[in-house]
């Protein structure tokens, strides 16, 4: 170990040390576990449609299903205000009500509510959300359009 000198030799000092090292393996393991515990933690908090918006495609049937659930229970909230977020194959639309889709976008299915009539929300053909406030009447307590497949909404204030 020691050579006439009195130094160590280097060589023999390092090879005859017993060290215990990480294989490779359990290196790719603990940074894959780690991604992975990073993602369910962002999922989890900031939500999986921000996270991988490609996981969740279609969900016209889901809004269908909670329209028809606004209107059984007469929820006249949840079927003329409640902003949802309708993704089909063909378009995106924001903010839309389960009125607006029942009156304007018949095509996806949701059905009109007789239970639940909207008659103080008025829908209007609009260029911009500056035009809105001029429809507003006595018997209106919103108005909205899609501008941009964005449903806008101009809430009236009555005097």
């Amino acid at each position: 170990m020691f050579n006439k000198r009195g130094q160590g030799d280097r060589n023999s000092l390092f090879s005859s040390k017993k060290a215990q090292g990480m294989s490779t393996n359990t290196i790719i393991l603990l940074i894959l576990g780690i991604v992975v515990l990073v993602v369910l933690i962002l999922g989890f908090t900031m939500g999986w449609n921000k996270i991988a918006p490609w996981l969740s495609g279609n969900n016209v049937d889901t809004i269908a299903t909670s329209c028809s659930a606004a209107c059984s229970t007469s929820s006249a909230y949840d079927f003329c205000f409640a902003k949802k977020d309708l993704k089909a194959e063909d378009v995106k639309l924001k903010d839309v009500t389960c009125n607006y889709l029942s009156r304007e976008q018949t095509s996806y299915g949701i059905a009109k509510c007789s239970a639940v009539p909207c008659d103080n929300v008025l829908i209007v053909n609009a260029v911009s959300s500056e035009e809105l406030a001029g429809y507003c009447v006595e018997s209106i307590d919103a108005v909205q359009a899609l501008i941009e497949n964005i449903l806008v909404s101009h809430e009236c204030l009555s005097a």
